[in-house]
């Protein structure tokens, strides 16, 4: 496919390579596009050193900058201060921002901004603070996987608004969050049935055990029951449910098929507390 990088190209070719770009891809790239579940294997330049972008992975992950919800430090990640491991959370809009502007700006947001090199000396701590500049992505994903980002923030990621409210008090990045109404609007028979055919089998029947009294967590470290993890991070089960817990083993691929009313339910149904209670 011929390169996208820039309007001369014009609007049928960037529309033809959006419409051929992968929107489960794109949504696997936002969170980590080197995982092993997406197309991606060398970066873009040969210049560029792949074990520095994973050795420093938070500094050159898009949901590390911008949220699960795209949201940015104003919503759920505002109490998500930066550590020596990873960036402080960008203040823009990536959702409003992608609402309101084409495909080829977006692409061009993404490409074609220039930004920091791919550095192993990153630190968010305040000594250096080159670890909060956008990443000179340029260097780092081919136009084709480009695509398959902006197509997953074009007609892929979802308005997190319709999912659940949240309320938040103070300023990034000592500000806290709490959700409410999660799954409101949704069909709880619908929910249970779609949690039943796609998670179950993995999660237990209730979201905490197999029906034989092992317990079954989200994630080892976390120890988190899925009712529990949909009740106190909806941000992040809302993007994984679809499009995996990359780098998981068991392997968790996501229901990629699943749309906004899906997630709906299943949010309403798991916010039973009694049905899919915590660990």
């Amino acid at each position: 496919m011929s390169s996208c990088d820039d309007s001369d190209d014009g609007p049928d070719m960037n529309q033809q390579a959006f419409d051929a770009a992968d929107v489960v891809n794109g949504g696997r790239m936002y969170d980590k596009f080197w995982a092993d579940e997406t197309n991606f294997t060398d970066p873009a330049d040969p210049g560029v050193n792949l074990a520095t972008i994973t050795d420093y992975g938070d500094f050159y992950r898009c949901k590390g900058c911008h949220g699960w919800d795209q949201l940015g430090n104003s919503a759920s990640y505002i109490d998500r201060g930066p550590k020596t491991s990873r960036p402080s959370v960008a203040s823009n809009n990536v959702h409003q921002f992608v609402a309101t502007n084409s495909i080829s700006d977006i692409f061009d947001a993404v490409k074609n901004v220039g930004g920091r090199d791919v550095d192993a000396s990153l630190t968010s701590d305040g000594t250096n603070g080159q670890g909060d500049g956008h990443p000179d992505f340029s260097k780092i994903l081919s136009d084709e996987q480009i695509w398959d980002l902006v197509k997953f923030l074009k007609a892929g990621a979802f308005d997190v608004t319709q999912l659940y409210t949240i309320q938040t008090s103070g300023t990034y990045p000592s500000g806290s969050r709490s959700f409410t109404h999660v799954g409101a609007g949704g069909d709880v028979s619908a929910g249970v049935t779609f949690y039943s055919d796609n998670c179950a089998s993995c999660h237990g029947a209730n979201g905490r055990d197999n029906g034989n009294g092992i317990i079954i967590q989200y994630n080892q470290d976390i120890g988190r029951s899925i009712g529990e993890f949909v009740r106190e991070k909806p941000y992040e089960l809302q993007h994984k449910a679809v499009y995996g817990n990359l780098g998981s083993s068991p392997e968790m691929l996501g229901v990629n098929s699943a749309n906004i009313d899906d997630i709906k339910n299943m949010f309403l149904a798991l916010s039973d507390t009694t049905a899919y209670p915590d660990l």
